[in-house]
């Protein structure tokens, strides 16, 4: 019985450092992929704040928000002709609606202005109409005070948006290792739909910040307050990332 003991003991020694073994791997495993988790984050808040900062430096952002409308304009008109229907059934007076709520006013065009018109052409029509009335509100309020009233509108429908994003992304991340039970990759999975989502949000970026600026008047009071945006930004973000590291 005492020469089998030398044996037993290093069999139980192997066992153990086995064991410790697998629990430090799966451990380097979980924290490599909250760490691949946190990339994709990573990734997408990079963009938003080189954007930010990009809108902060810039003196002039016509020609962004011009990009923006023209945008909206062509997911707006896309969304009422689809190519899978036959021009007899797209939605003219749905896509109306839709632009007088958004980019137009009443009465800036007519059912029988883009009747038999192809989307490309309709595009081209209203985006002639949008930067007539875009300019006439730039002489109406002066270009320094137009050229401030857009940074203001962008600053905010970023940092509006981006909140907003980083709760559905904190959503989405929580539910994500469910995926596995139908033999989906969750990583790529969270990868995908974030990108996806953040494609989305970017949309209603440029969508809000057309809105405002077509549609919105301007107060005389009007001031940037960038640096309580930016600590907004920051601050929404920590509180996110401190959520995040509770529950983990």
């Amino acid at each position: 019985m005492e020469d089998d003991e030398p044996l037993e003991s290093k069999v139980v020694t192997r066992i153990v450092e086995y064991s410790q073994k697998r629990v430090e791997g799966h451990n380097f495993d979980a924290r490599k992929q909250i760490l691949q988790y946190d990339d994709v984050m990573r990734e997408q808040r990079d963009i938003i704040y080189k954007q930010r900062m990009d809108v902060l430096e810039s003196d002039n952002l016509e020609e962004v928000v011009s990009g923006m409308m023209q945008s909206v304009l062509e997911r707006t008109v896309a969304q009422f002709t689809p190519e899978s229907e036959v021009p007899e059934d797209w939605d003219i007076d749905g896509l109306i609606a839709e632009l007088n709520n958004s980019v137009l006013y009443r009465g800036d065009v007519t059912v029988n202005d883009l009747y038999g018109k192809e989307p490309e052409e309709i595009v081209e029509l209203l985006e002639g109409k949008v930067k007539a009335n875009y300019k006439a509100k730039e002489a109406e309020i002066g270009e320094e005070k137009m050229r401030e009233f857009e940074k203001v509108i962008m600053l905010r429908a970023v940092d509006r948006k981006w909140m907003n994003h980083i709760d559905q992304m904190e959503q989405l991340r929580q539910g994500i290792h469910l995926r596995a039970y139908a033999q989906n990759d969750p990583l790529r999975e969270y990868r995908q739909e974030g990108y996806n989502m953040f494609e989305i949000m970017v949309s209603d970026i440029e969508e809000e910040v057309t809105r405002y600026v077509m549609k919105a008047r301007i107060r005389n009071n009007m001031q940037r307050e960038q640096v309580a945006e930016q600590q907004q930004a920051t601050h929404g973000e920590q509180k996110q990332e401190q959520k995040k590291k509770t529950t983990d």
